[in-house]
């Protein structure tokens, strides 16, 4: 498997448009990995974690190409993770559909999207083409789905309960992923489903949006945090000889730079994402 992260940025991403903290400007000043913006990754080049605010410059500046990109998998529907608007934008004539995977709450704006679409074709105040095709997949958790040959478990986050923030467990051939941004630590229910699945885990991606100690809401986590999370997933014989873990959707709530960041980081372990960063394993 090969991810790439596009964005590794917090809501708000770095710099924050009218920050003038010491990293917002370290980040004007230095750039380089310094500047994150919002949290998106594509793996194999064929699902993309999150369509975010950020999806257009990310295929301006970062070399992505959603055109070949099929699958778009959504953890949640806040702006900096999906941005619907932006697919309704796409031309006719791509070639295929581009097929949308979310929980039901987070999805409820392009399902609302696609019944005025049919509403007006019915109406005939637009024309259909059956070469513009959005397809919504309702995702429930827990409940695993079959997404281009890899094995998708959708868990539940802890973040934004109201629309069903989702994490995943994505697998195939033997490897297996984990994407955990935008929550605290594992829920209850998420732990035992996690421990219950027949996987090694070779790579992990974890949120890491609060400053180190300011655990200032259970809906993000310190590095600390994503520490304990990383070994609770090794105490279950959850990880993989050799995984890799990296901490993401990073902010200046941490109050570091990029290479302060990836030195603390190290020491526990892990590794800090950066925008542009490509990940075999």
């Amino acid at each position: 498997m090969k991810i790439t992260y596009y964005g590794t940025g917090g809501g708000a991403g770095i710099p924050e448009i009218f920050c003038g903290c010491d990293v917002c400007e370290n980040a004007r000043r230095e750039r380089g990995k310094n500047v994150r913006s919002r949290s998106q990754a594509v793996l194999d080049g064929i699902i993309s974690i999150d369509f975010p605010v950020d999806a257009y410059a990310h295929c301006v500046w970062g070399g992505l190409d959603m055109r070949s990109v099929p699958h778009i998998l959504v953890t949640h529907s806040h702006h900096d993770h999906f941005l619907s608007a932006d697919i309704f934008s796409r031309p006719q004539k791509l070639g295929h559909p581009i097929e949308i995977w979310a929980s039901e709450k987070s999805g409820s704006g392009v399902r609302t999207t696609l019944n005025n679409w049919e509403e007006a074709y019915r109406k005939g105040t637009r024309v259909k083409t059956s070469d513009y095709e959005v397809i919504l997949h309702d995702l429930e958790p827990f409940v695993p789905v079959n997404i281009a040959g890899y094995t998708v478990h959708p868990l539940r986050a802890n973040h934004a309960m109201n629309i069903c923030a989702l994490n995943y467990v994505i697998e195939k051939d033997g490897k297996a992923l984990l994407w955990a941004h935008d929550t605290g630590e594992f829920l209850p229910e998420t732990r035992e489903y996690l421990n219950s699945l027949d996987v090694k885990l070779s790579f992990v991606s974890l949120d890491c949006n609060l400053g180190r100690g300011e655990r200032i809401t259970k809906a993000h986590m310190d590095i600390d945090q994503c520490a304990e999370m990383t070994e609770l997933l090794r105490t279950r014989g959850k990880l993989a000889d050799g995984a890799k873990i990296y901490i993401s959707h990073i902010g200046h709530l941490l109050h570091k730079n990029h290479p302060e960041l990836e030195k603390e980081a190290v020491a526990l372990g892990m590794n800090a994402a950066y925008d542009g960063l490509t990940v075999e394993f």
